[in-house]
């Protein structure tokens, strides 16, 4: 929606939800993208992110960030979300991730909700963590207008566990376009990480690599990149599996947050040495290192969608998903799909996988002007629509 001949929508963006993974990059990429026309006040932005350049055009204002914790942070966005919400112009509040701060807004609240991991993998989970997400989420379900939901098996989780009609819970699909480094030496100096020998290889140069990928390179040695910043990412399955693997080095995306698990498998490994675990890494080293991986990996046993997957397949690698149907239908049915979530099964996935074409780099999935366009359409009709809060509902 563009409103170019008239005032910007108000539009306030509640970020207390936001943690690390990829809530992180729907904020970035909905700010960077979001259309002119709007005004985007964000509560509760997390304390590591800033404002990405843009070049949808919205003005974006930073109210408040994040700090003094869990229960800190969220008192301050209801706080927040109550000022901004009495603020002339603002229309709707869009909340990145289920929270209680929304009890703060004075306006219909749509909430975006990723997973309900929670409630249907909650092993590992402190008991403290899942009491809050108990409430937090039951909280922002009932209090909100609208329920946006990226994939149709979130969806089909909300309405089976919590009883919202239908009508209030929308399929979202997240975009999956990265931007991976051009500058650097020529693709001839250097090898095509994760590409077939030769001059037909082709690619993106390897430049922009986070280290120890970079050493991997020179070195002319193939990787499998594994998502890895959560319990229920699998990644015990692709450590399993590394030893039948004897032509790849594994690297393992933390987002700065390693699962003690993960390390204690890797440690166990007979192949412990050709497993690397990763910081968090910035927006250019995470889409080199997704580009130049052999084979993505994303053996998990729950995902609500499974965004870096998409991501992998649009910039044209090879990539293998356990059985989970929201990874299925996150890759429209291009990654390579494990039998089981077994080491046996990735094994064959990835020798699958490498066997087969290379995927089309710019293929399947769509990008995020797109996505926040179809995000910014809907949340542009609901506000001329109905401005009511939501009734409080049942559930939780």
């Amino acid at each position: 929606m563009s409103r170019a001949d008239g005032p910007p929508v108000g539009l306030v963006v509640d970020c207390s939800g936001v943690g690390a993974g990829g809530i992180t990059r729907v904020l970035t990429e909905l700010v960077r993208h979001w259309p002119a026309g709007w005004r985007l006040d964000l509560v509760a932005a997390p304390a590591a992110w800033s404002v990405p350049s843009r070049a949808g055009g919205a003005e974006v204002t930073v109210l408040s960030g994040q700090g003094n914790g869990r229960a800190g942070t969220i008192a301050a966005a209801t706080t927040a979300l109550r000022r901004a919400t009495g603020r002339a112009g603002a229309t709707t509040v869009l909340s990145l991730s289920p929270s209680a701060a929304v009890l703060g807004s004075r306006l219909p609240v749509v909430t975006v909700l990723h997973d309900l991991a929670f409630r249907l993998w909650p092993y590992e989970l402190p008991a403290s963590v899942r009491r809050y997400r108990q409430v937090s989420y039951g909280t922002a379900i009932r209090r909100s207008h609208r329920l946006v939901c990226v994939s149709a098996r979130t969806r089909h989780d909300l309405l089976g566990l919590y009883g919202v009609p239908p009508a209030r819970a929308h399929v979202w699909h997240p975009g999956s376009d990265l931007a991976v480094p051009a500058a650097g030496p020529p693709a001839s100096s250097l090898p095509a990480v994760g590409l077939p020998a030769g001059p037909a290889a082709g690619g993106p140069p390897a430049t922009g690599l986070p280290e120890p990928l970079a050493r991997l390179a020179e070195r002319g040695e193939r990787y499998l990149l594994v998502a890895g910043h959560a319990p229920h990412k699998g990644v015990e399955i692709a450590v399993d599996a590394l030893p039948r693997l004897p032509g790849h080095s594994l690297a393992v995306l933390t987002g700065g947050q390693p699962a003690e698990r993960f390390r204690d498998a890797a440690a166990r490994s007979t192949a412990r040495d050709r497993i690397h675990f990763l910081d968090r890494l910035p927006d250019a080293g995470y889409a080199a290192a997704l580009a130049h991986a052999a084979v993505f990996l994303m053996p998990s046993h729950f995902e609500g969608y499974g965004l870096p997957a998409a991501e992998a397949l649009r910039l044209g690698t090879p990539t293998v998903v356990s059985p989970d149907p929201a990874l299925h239908e996150a890759t429209g049915g291009r990654a390579v799909r494990m039998t089981a979530w077994s080491a046996e099964a990735l094994v064959a996935a990835v020798t699958a996988a490498e066997r087969a074409a290379r995927p089309v780099p710019g293929y399947g999935g769509r990008s995020w002007r797109e996505a926040t366009a179809e995000l910014a359409a809907f949340l542009g009709e609901l506000s001329t629509v109905d401005r009511r809060p939501a009734p409080a509902r049942a559930g939780g």
